[in-house]
């Protein structure tokens, strides 16, 4: 009763840790920074007795800073190592692109699918029918059709009908490198330098989109872009689109829309890099086998720029226009490819639209044919025009093969306008891919066609240059045979 407050508050004060742990745990021991051991007892001057030396565990942890920079060296020894390997990676990408491209075309693949699936059996079935039906129209026109010798000698590389699409184009690209190293013939501006190519449509007055300007000097276009673009694009509708001489594959992305005089004036830094960047450059084939001879003639054409006006499409919904890429064999339109409504839509001489809606129809060439979005080009009366503009184009540059792109628009069949060509086109093609090829083929192997040589240029021709039009002189010297 005696006992004072402060006494009773000490007798009953609680007791530590390890007393009041059954069997006298050891005290729970907070993990430090480096890790101390979480085992083992204390000793007398208060060190935690653990299993190493200095009181630290077996296990030991790398510091905070340490590991940070060992991530660090990690990350940057990754990134060299990718960048080390990006020649081998870049090679090894473009390698299998162009696998995929050759496996496209072959008969592997074609012809692959069309014993898993019926929709691509019937595909290959009308292509093989269709095939038969234009054969003896063909070889009926080329028997009156004459082929320049700069194209022709492509023949003594076909030594089967059964030679591929791509075969052929390779050995066309091999005969064009040969001309212009030991002849000095650069026929293939025709095709490679745009700028011949649309002066070559302008001569032989061909519709198409007016062309405003020409450069073959990068200063000129720069200070006539920068300067006078108003009296350069003014009066013209837009957009309109600059573009580059001597670029011709889509992979060189050498067009460029321009909206507006007002975009010119405020993008005019941007275009101005652009114009330095794509007047250096020059075009690398890769994609195609064929790449290394057509390097050779692209290296060397001289670089350009040009501006040029669009091609008007109606406004409404659905359809409203198509680029239709005419294939000629011989003089005579086989078929035309477009990517309206879907990618690698076919049209045929027949009237019949092959098109192919889904990836699945895209990768087994199963058609849908005659879609509604399509009806008007085949009840306007846009096909006849458009296979008779072709030939034309084909017959005045005497070629057994060529691609002509032509522009239809929605409600105009007499608005046509012909955009470019192509002498080593890599269009999919389909199912049609090896009857082409056969056709192009049996061409040569059977030589239905005349020859002829000229010293005129083929981007230099027009009608009188070439034996394939009634009336006017023919300059060169026709022959039958190489």
């Amino acid at each position: 009763g005696g006992t004072s407050l402060l006494a009773r508050l000490k007798a009953h004060r609680p007791q530590p840790l390890t007393q009041r742990m059954r069997g006298g745990a050891v005290p729970v021991q907070r993990p430090g920074r480096y890790g101390k051991a979480q085992s083992g007892g204390v000793s007398e001057s208060g060190s935690v007795a653990g299993d190493g030396s200095n009181g630290y565990s077996s296990s030991f942890r790398c510091p905070y800073r340490l590991r940070k920079r060992g991530f660090i060296l990690l990350a940057v020894v990754t990134v060299l190592a990718i960048l080390g390997m990006g020649g081998v990676l870049e090679k090894t990408r473009r390698f299998l692109i162009r696998r995929v491209r050759i496996l496209g075309q072959s008969s592997v693949w074609i012809e692959g699918w069309t014993v898993v699936s019926p929709g691509s059996h019937a595909t290959w079935m009308r292509a093989k029918q269709y095939y038969e039906q234009q054969l003896p129209l063909i070889r009926s026109a080329a028997l009156n059709y004459t082929v320049h010798s700069y194209f022709a000698e492509v023949g003594d590389y076909v030594t089967t009908p059964d030679m591929g699409w791509y075969e052929i184009i390779g050995f066309r690209a091999k005969t064009m490198a040969r001309a212009l190293k030991e002849e000095g013939r650069n026929d293939f501006r025709v095709e490679k330098d745009k700028c011949e190519m649309l002066s070559f449509f302008q001569r032989n007055r061909f519709p198409m989109p007016p062309v405003l300007k020409v450069w073959r000097n990068k200063g000129e276009a720069k200070y006539e872009l920068e300067k006078h673009n108003d009296q350069l694009m003014g009066s013209s509708r837009f957009p309109v689109f600059l573009k580059c001489c001597h670029l011709t594959q889509g992979s060189s992305k050498s067009t460029i829309p321009l909206p507006s005089l007002g975009y010119v004036n405020k993008q005019w830094p941007y275009l101005n890099r652009w114009i330095d960047t794509k007047w250096a450059y020059r075009s690398d084939d890769w994609e195609r086998p064929w790449a290394a001879d057509m390097n050779q003639l692209t290296d060397s054409l001289l670089p350009g720029l040009l501006i040029q006006a669009p091609f008007q499409i109606p406004k409404g919904e659905g359809v409203q226009f198509m680029e239709l890429k005419v294939e000629v064999l011989y003089g005579r339109a086989y078929l035309a490819v477009a990517n309206e409504p879907y990618k690698g839509t076919i049209v045929t001489r027949n009237g019949v639209i092959e098109t192919y809606p889904t990836l699945k129809h895209q990768i087994t060439n199963h058609a849908v044919l005659n879609p509604p979005e399509t009806k008007w080009v085949q009840e306007e009366g846009h096909l006849p025009k458009v296979w008779a503009l072709a030939e034309r184009a084909a017959k005045i540059m005497a070629v057994d093969e060529v691609r002509i792109d032509i522009f239809i628009r929605r409600g105009d069949p007499a608005g046509l306008a012909i955009n470019e060509n192509s002498l080593s086109s890599g269009m999919g093609y389909r199912m049609h891919f090896n009857f082409m090829s056969k056709v192009w083929a049996q061409g040569h192997l059977e030589r239905w066609y005349k020859t002829y040589s000229s010293e005129v240029p083929i981007y230099l021709h027009t009608e009188v240059d070439s034996p394939n039009f009634d009336g006017g002189p023919v300059k060169g010297t026709p022959e039958q045979d190489i």
